[in-house]
């Protein structure tokens, strides 16, 4: 098989009959051709310009993912619903040669944006000639995997907009997290003007204080697991991104959150300090205070909203899934903010009542 398609290659016009032969030979001989000669034929034969569509099609879709490369990344007559297929199932490699063909489909940018990996998204973003739309931006915004590995080069593009900036605060690098505290204090001053804050009734606020001091005597003995499962029913966050928070790389998340829940500059430092004191140096935990005083909790319930549409997001899409997020994401949209702190305050009379 390989002598032939060195002869077909060797020239760039062939008759009819001379394509009807070799398409041929290719179907019934290319099964049984060893893989260093169908890597070779895949080379020899991707950007052939009478290279039959069919047999195109076969290499593209080859097992072996070096034959199948050549004739995704040069082959120019490929269907879109086979480029739409791999982009979707199939892996980084493969992707890699869709995203350097010469000209991208806006779908098939689009099916790469949605599941390609932070090496294939580097490809489109290093492109000149590709221009990512605004829904590509934000589905690269809304990919945690993503804004963790190419934060700076989307935000350097404008393609990492406000509510991803946000939203992906967790999950940002160090260098970008003040920007998203910046977008976070202006979109919280524009909500104020829009919707003055509502006072918190005296229900709300003795509930809150049940919650605070909870979170007080678990920091100050070291139980890091039902902190974050208080921090998470006190937010309506998941389990996973309440652990997140007591990461010792996460030290300004846990003051965000801290802040949304309105607790005062002491409580906070008592429990920054004790959850975290040992794993983080003089100088940021001198840095974390300093969030602490500067940070608004208008901005801080603004990041708190965009971590909950995050989560929201994946669990539609089937990346998060777990129980008591469900119960907190039903308990928001029925009765918002004021259910989850009474259901937190039975929580904690319930545990009061175990321990006596």
């Amino acid at each position: 098989m390989l002598d032939a398609t060195e002869l077909f290659a060797g020239r760039d016009r062939h008759d009819t009959e001379n394509k009807h032969i070799f398409l041929e030979l290719a179907e019934n001989l290319l099964p049984a051709t060893s893989l260093k000669d169908r890597r070779r034929i895949a080379n020899l034969l991707a950007a052939h310009p009478e290279m039959p569509d069919h047999l195109l099609e076969k290499l593209a879709s080859d097992e072996d993912e070096l034959t199948a490369y050549s004739a995704l990344r040069y082959s120019p007559r490929l269907s879109v619903d086979l480029l739409l297929k791999i982009s979707k199932t199939g892996s980084d490699t493969l992707r890699k040669a869709i995203a350097n063909r010469p000209s991208l489909r806006e779908s098939v940018l689009t099916a790469l944006c949605q599941n390609a990996g932070a090496s294939v998204i580097r490809i489109l973003l290093d492109r000149d000639d590709i221009i990512l739309l605004a829904a590509n931006q934000a589905c690269l915004s809304s990919r945690s995997d993503i804004v963790a590995s190419l934060g700076l080069e989307l935000a350097g593009q404008d393609a990492l907009n406000p509510d991803g900036l946000m939203s992906q605060y967790l999950h940002l690098p160090a260098s970008l997290r003040a920007k998203a505290i910046a977008s976070a204090e202006v979109t919280s001053l524009i909500k104020q003007a829009q919707t003055p804050p509502l006072a918190r009734s005296a229900g709300v606020n003795a509930s809150r204080l049940k919650l605070i001091d909870g979170l007080r005597k678990e920091a100050l003995a070291g139980n890091t697991s039902a902190f974050a499962d208080l921090l998470g029913q006190g937010l309506g966050l998941p389990q996973a991104t309440c652990d997140l928070l007591l990461k010792e790389d996460q030290g300004d998340g846990l003051i965000v959150a801290l802040k949304a829940l309105n607790l005062t500059p002491p409580d906070m430092t008592t429990i920054l300090v004790r959850l975290l004191g040992e794993k983080l140096t003089l100088t940021k935990i001198r840095s974390l205070l300093r969030l602490q005083r500067t940070l608004s909790s208008g901005a801080a319930d603004v990041l708190i909203e965009q971590w909950m549409l995050r989560d929201q997001g994946e669990e539609r899409s089937g990346e998060l899934q777990t129980p008591h997020y469900q119960e907190s994401q039903r308990a928001r949209k029925t009765a918002g903010k004021k259910r989850v702190v009474a259901r937190v305050s039975a929580a904690l009379r319930k545990k009061g009542s175990k321990a006596e």
